[in-house]
């Protein structure tokens, strides 16, 4: 299954060079989780900190994706 993901900040190193800050790319999965995304990626699960599936936060790893949804994911940030 494809899925469209958009990465921030630091997870940026993970997306493909040719892609556009904010812009989504593709990616295959074999286990349509954000687990499974963020395995395929390579991406630690503590490295992502904020996760939202069409705009709705998510915090269970185990939640289903569907082909049609758009996964962002944001690492912790920090700030004083």
């Amino acid at each position: 299954m494809l899925v469209q993901v958009k990465l921030y900040a630091t997870l940026r190193k993970f997306a493909p060079n040719d892609v556009e800050l904010g812009k989504a790319f593709l990616v295959e999965i074999d286990v349509a989780t954000i687990s499974g995304i963020l395995d395929r990626l390579g991406i630690g699960k503590e490295q992502a900190k904020i996760i939202m599936v069409n705009g709705i936060r998510i915090t269970n790893l185990d939640h289903k994706v569907s082909s049609d949804d758009v996964i962002v994911i944001f690492p912790p940030v920090g700030g004083g």
